[in-house]
């Protein structure tokens, strides 16, 4: 089977998704606004450039004639475009069927109730497509408020690699308490809070340290702000790294937090999960569906420093107690909807139905 995807090549999810058809047999080809490369996959890029989560990229829309002549070389089996509103849209203009468009988060929870055009264009594309996906159950009902068919919305969460996210290699370090966020440095993210929950329990927890993976616009904001804030010696800011060191360093690590203000599945989560960490985030739905408050994490207010300050010095108190009551629960809630083989295998059948259909 031919698959084309219509996505972001620089991505994790547009790699991780075209590496996994491909390893299944799949003829994969991607066209993308960016001009990154994958090896081995069939990449056509529109050097467009500038694309951004926040919206504002209407730009992309007049791309949809090249999508559109790209697609009649392929001649793909399926199109399936990741990501609803720049993608998603444009591809839409394409007519091509079947079709399918997955909404990753923000795409479908936050830009449509920032922007009226957003909705209109998001419910037209909802009535051209085929079958919607969405990462998590709670997207769903976004999903069928900008009109989209309830029995063509299907909720398959991408969830992690085993082979490389697992608790195998876990060894703690018994002379730091280490912290660890795999979230982006952007402000959806909300990284300032854990800085400001660190200056609070330095008291409480002199050898606490924070490792934060990951790239975006407000690094060198947040630099300035762990300098203003005394704790500079306690944070550590990893950049970006592959799956396999990210592993690593969650085995290293006692906590994992993410302090997201809104997600869809919150794979970061997930891989923490895997990995042996003890999980403290937001409770917000994307990690609801994980995390049952002071069952198998703790769950607290988006804007709460000194509750998660408090809850960083009960983890190191209780540690022990906490991880032993979390990790078969953890464990459980992955095999049974967050391991991503079985996921991307739903995804396969869906690839099936609609071409025989």
């Amino acid at each position: 089977m031919k698959v084309c995807f219509f996505a972001d090549s620089e991505s994790i999810h547009t790699i991780r998704w075209c590496n996994y058809f491909k390893s299944m047999g799949y003829d994969v080809h991607l066209i993308s606004l960016k001009s990154a490369l994958i090896e081995g996959i069939s990449v056509y890029p529109l050097n467009m450039e500038g694309i951004k989560t926040s919206g504002g990229n209407w730009k992309t829309l007049f791309k949809y004639r090249a999508v559109k002549k790209l697609l009649k070389e392929i001649k793909p089996d399926i199109f399936h475009s990741l990501y609803a509103t720049s993608y998603g849209i444009t591809g839409a203009l394409c007519s091509f069927h079947p079709y399918i468009i997955t909404a990753l988060g923000t795409d479908i929870l936050i830009s449509p109730k920032q922007s009226r055009i957003y909705r209109i264009l998001l419910r037209y594309a909802f009535k051209r497509t085929d079958k919607i996906t969405v990462v998590a159950e709670h997207m769903r009902t976004a999903a069928i408020e900008l009109g989209a068919k309830p029995e063509n919305v299907l909720a398959i969460p991408m969830g992690v690699d085993q082979l490389v996210f697992n608790s195998g290699n876990r060894k703690l370090s018994e002379e730091r308490f280490e912290v660890i966020s795999t979230r982006n440095f952007e402000p959806i993210y909300n990284i300032p809070h854990l800085l400001k929950a660190i200056k609070l329990v330095l008291p409480e927890i002199p050898n606490i340290h924070v490792t934060l993976l990951g790239a975006g616009s407000l690094k060198e904001e947040l630099i300035r702000m762990s300098k203003d804030l005394g704790i500079d010696q306690h944070v550590t800011f990893a950049g970006k790294k592959t799956q396999p060191e990210m592993a690593r360093l969650l085995n290293q690590s006692h906590v994992f937090v993410s302090l997201s203000l809104s997600d869809g599945n919150n794979i970061s989560l997930n891989e923490g999960m895997a990995c042996g960490t003890f999980n403290i985030a937001t409770d917000i739905p994307a990690n609801r569906q994980w995390i049952e408050d002071n069952k198998n994490g703790f769950l607290i207010p988006v804007d709460d420093v000194r509750l998660l300050a408090e809850k960083l010095i009960e983890t190191r108190n209780r540690y022990d107690e906490l991880t032993k009551q979390a990790e078969p629960i953890n464990k459980q809630l992955l095999e049974e909807n967050g391991i991503w083989q079985n996921n991307m295998k739903r995804m396969e059948a869906l690839y099936h139905q609609l071409v025989k259909s």
